[in-house]
């Protein structure tokens, strides 16, 4: 990514030569958020760990239901419900851990065009909007959990306001990251060119 000068901005090299922080090379190394708090590195850890635990569960259930079904001939009703319910799961939570790490997809023509204040503006303003829409669809799913807890899945008999509660977890996640995101950007504005530099590349 250039400045409005058409240069690398200086912020642009491995460490961030304002605050010290490291800038993320790859989607699994820790986002500056990470790097100021361990609380934070904390939760984004036991996200991607959840996300992980919901992935496999899928995987087995659904190598399960196979082996039930083709070599005992005996299918288990319960694992392809169970296997939906978990993958429903790891969608919203893995998207809370990608909105911690910055890595969704982004349309960066626009960034990638302006200078150091531009950017900070840019992004501050599609956090902000990313705050406003989560927030709005975790209250909009919590109400719909609600009315739905009364009925039950067919074959697990689990709460339907269980697995509707996926949806509210992973937008609350994706605003929890987004505030953290935004507050960043107010405090230390000069961490923008290099998250979205770290956008930039992980397209490329």
């Amino acid at each position: 990514m250039t400045g409005a000068a058409g240069e690398q901005p200086a912020s642009g090299s491995e460490n961030n030569l304002a605050t010290g922080l490291r800038v993320p090379q790859e989607p699994d190394d820790p986002d500056f958020p990470e790097q100021l708090s361990r609380v934070y590195h904390y939760i984004v850890n036991v996200e991607r760990i959840a996300a992980c635990s919901f992935l496999v569960a899928t995987l087995g259930l659904i190598i399960l239901q196979v082996i039930s079904r083709y070599i005992f001939n005996a299918p288990l009703t319960w694992t392809e419900e169970l296997a939906r319910f978990a993958l429903l799961w790891f969608t919203f939570v893995s998207a809370g851990f990608v909105m911690a790490r910055r890595v969704h997809i982004a349309v960066d023509i626009v960034a990638s065009k302006l200078g150091r204040t531009g950017t900070v503006v840019l992004d501050t303003f599609a956090l902000g909007m990313v705050i406003i829409a989560s927030a709005t669809m975790a209250f909009a799913g919590a109400e719909f959990a609600a009315s739905a807890a009364r009925l039950s899945a067919p074959a697990t008999s689990l709460p339907m306001s269980l697995v509707y509660s996926s949806a509210v977890v992973g937008f609350g996640l994706i605003c929890f990251h987004a505030v953290v995101h935004l507050y960043l950007n107010i405090r230390h504005p000069e961490l923008v060119p290099d998250a979205m530099e770290n956008l930039e590349r992980e397209a490329v």
